[in-house]
């Protein structure tokens, strides 16, 4: 049995609060990388790699996948824990 959406959330959730040093109060599903979080290209690729550290998961550079929104990291993480499972 895998890790639960909610579960990967709070955990993605917690990790960008320590990046970002902001209240995970201010973390939602919808937030926006780039424009309510201020995430610029060189803090992506910084989230992604502690993304992969903390669920053990690798994200290609060479075919990044398209993330906007907190969800979206969410659904990467949810994809490549499957992949790896397999």
């Amino acid at each position: 049995m895998g890790v639960s959406n909610k579960g990967i959330f709070l955990r993605v959730k917690k990790i960008l609060a320590q990046f970002l040093k902001m209240s995970e109060d201010e973390i939602k599903k919808d937030s926006e990388l780039r424009n309510d979080l201020g995430v610029d290209s060189v803090d992506f690729w910084e989230i992604i790699a502690k993304m992969e550290k903390e669920f053990k998961i690798e994200v290609s550079e060479e075919q990044p996948p398209v993330v906007n929104t907190v969800e979206d990291i969410v659904k990467v993480v949810e994809e490549r824990i499957e992949i790896s499972q397999k």
